[in-house]
Formats: C-alpha cells, sequence, structure tokens
C-alpha cells in the first residue's frame, strides 16, 4: 500500500488561501467540504482509472461437485421466511434444491429456493436464509438436504481490514481489471485470460470456464463470483479486482488510499470542486489542471474511456458554473 499521510483538514487549509479564506467546513455537518472530499476520491478511484496501490488479488479453486449441506434444523415464518441451520458453502443468490425432509417440513421437499441472507462468518457458514412458497411449518428437526444446482460460484472472503459495519480501513471490491484461469486439462498447462461479464446465467454446459462476473454481496462482504461454463476440471482462477475507496466521514482522515505522491492531482480536483461551489470565475482553470493530471497519471486508456470520464466531470462541475454565468448575465440585463 503507497503512503499516505496527508489529511483532508491539510487540504481545506491549503484551499482556504486560494478562495479568499472561504471556509469550506460549515457547523457540524462539515460540508461542503466533506461531500467535495467524497467526490473526488470517488472519482480518481472509479472506472476507467486503475492503479496498483488500490488492488487485491482473489483466488479460487473451481470444483466440479455441487455444494450441498444438511440441516439440522429448519423452520418456516409466517411471512414464507426459511431458516435453516446448516453448515454450507452457499452464497448469497444461490439456487437450492431441498430433499430429504420427513417431519412438519415434507412440502419443502423439491422446491427450488434462493438463499438470501447466510449466517455466521465465511468460510464456516452455519446457516442461511430464503424466501419460500410456505407458510409457517416446522420447526423441523430431520436430515433434510439442500443442494446446489450448479459448481459456478464462488465465494471470496474480502481483504483485511474491510469493515462492513463502516469506517472500513480498506475498500473492497469494485471490479474486475482483469481476471484468469489455469488450463490443467491442456498437455502444457498455461493461464489463458478470462472475459468478463456484468453478469452470468445458469449453465449446464461444461468445459473449462472461460467467462467470470460478480454474481452477489453478502453483509458481510463475502463476494460470490460465477463462472460459465460449469467447470469439468478443478481450475484454479486468479482476479485481480480494483477496490473501492473508504467512505471520507471527518477532515482528520487521510486521502488514504491516495498516496501522498497524488498530491497534485486530488488537490486540483477539490479546488475545482469548491470553487465552483463559490462561483469563482477560476474554477474552469483548475477544473482543466484536474483532468490534465489524473489523465497523466493513466496509461493504456482508450479514446472512448477517457471521453467518458471527461464528459462526467464536466457534466459534475459545470452545473454550477452554467448557474452563475447565467445569474451574471441576469443582472446585466
Amino acid at each position: 500500500m503507497a503512503v499516505s499521510n496527508i489529511t483532508i483538514a491539510d487540504t481545506i487549509n491549503f484551499t482556504k488561501r486560494l478562495c479568499f479564506n472561504h471556509n469550506p467546513v460549515i457547523g457540524n455537518s462539515l460540508e461542503p467540504a466533506l461531500t467535495a472530499a467524497n467526490l473526488v476520491i470517488q472519482t480518481v478511484l472509479s472506472p476507467p482509472f486503475e492503479y496498483w496501490w488500490n488492488s487485491e488479488d482473489l483466488t479460487f479453486t473451481t470444483s466440479t461437485t455441487a455444494p450441498t449441506a444438511t440441516s439440522t434444523s429448519s423452520t418456516i415464518s409466517a411471512t414464507g421466511v426459511l431458516t435453516a441451520t446448516a453448515a454450507n458453502t452457499f452464497g448469497v443468490g444461490a439456487s437450492v434444491l431441498a430433499a430429504g425432509f420427513t417431519g412438519a417440513l415434507v412440502p419443502l421437499n423439491g422446491q427450488l429456493i434462493a438463499v438470501t441472507s447466510v449466517i455466521g462468518t465465511f468460510p464456516n457458514y452455519t446457516g442461511f436464509t430464503a424466501q419460500v412458497p410456505l407458510l409457517s411449518l416446522g420447526p423441523d428437526t430431520s436430515a433434510g438436504t439442500f443442494t446446489s444446482l450448479t459448481s459456478q460460484d464462488y465465494v471470496v472472503a474480502p481483504p483485511a481490514g474491510y469493515n462492513a459495519a463502516g469506517g472500513a480501513t480498506q475498500g473492497w471490491f469494485s471490479h474486475i481489471d482483469h481476471a484468469s484461469v489455469y488450463d490443467v486439462s491442456s498437455t502444457t498447462p498455461r493461464w489463458v485470460e478470462l472475459t468478463v461479464k456484468n453478469n452470468l446465467s445458469l449453465d449446464s454446459v461444461t468445459g473449462r470456464s472461460t467467462f467470470i462476473s460478480p454474481e452477489s454481496e453478502d453483509a458481510n462482504g463475502n463476494l460470490t463470483f460465477r463462472v460459465m461454463p460449469s467447470p469439468d476440471e478443478a481450475y484454479p482462477i486468479s482476479i485481480h479486482a480494483m477496490l473501492t475507496p473508504p467512505q471520507i466521514t471527518s477532515v482528520n482522515q487521510t486521502w488514504a488510499p491516495l498516496p501522498d505522491y497524488l498530491q497534485n492531482v486530488y488537490t486540483l480536483g477539490f479546488l475545482a470542486v469548491m470553487m465552483a461551489f463559490n462561483d469563482d470565475p477560476r474554477a474552469p482553470m483548475y477544473n482543466s489542471q484536474f483532468k490534465a493530471a489524473i489523465l497523466a497519471r493513466q496509461d493504456g486508456l482508450t479514446q472512448e474511456e477517457r471521453d467518458i470520464f471527461l464528459n462526467n466531470w464536466d457534466m459534475l462541475t459545470s452545473r454550477q458554473q452554467m448557474n452563475a454565468q447565467q445569474g451574471t448575465q441576469a443582472r446585466v440585463v
């Protein structure tokens, strides 16, 4: 991780000197400085921009066997929520088939259900919940089973420092930069790049997976990835993922994970937003400098990716400038 020591307060103090000492921290809300800082850090760390110091390598190995779980206790509430106590490796959204119940939950046999939440911490899930088309059944302590209908889904734990309750010291998954599968079925095993998709369907065809997508995330930050087609071997998969920025909630926070050597980038972005907020005529100048600084740090961007960033950022920062110009014209008239 790159070094980051400069705080939001440091940038605010510098900005005030260039904004005729206008205070960007008003009252206990710390606004508009707090939102301006979040806009800048989220822009710098959003697609299409990618950085080595804001990434995580995630790995898992595929399996040809779909996961199963045996219930020691299951209950369906009056609202149709199934709560099953069962050690499992299902991810949120997994489709599982119920079978083997001999007690009060016999009507559940043969039902296809989708996991809505998991109980416990990955990889030691102790149960799960699901919405089912049945009401108020159980409790049932027979050894019912739940079997996933696919071996396409795999759960990956968040990186160290992730805090699902907020105040994360490290961001979590934003998007897949690139991913590869190790083709163990080849006469000469080799890494093959996977095609990244936003989502994938269930697939009964088997073979070496050629596609991958992020499928779902549970309340603890554990992310489920889906591959396609269903694997016919135990293939190692490596994902190079970009991470989300942490939420800035205090001016005493640093700009982490933005490193100190990017001070010129985020300072210019912060200045551009604050000057637009103050209807300062210098805002376009600092805005242009920010766009030039951030694009200079990126290699390999396509012209389309550059244009998308420039159009989105200009739409965000030009509205207040346009309002100021219209107000000035109105006063002249």
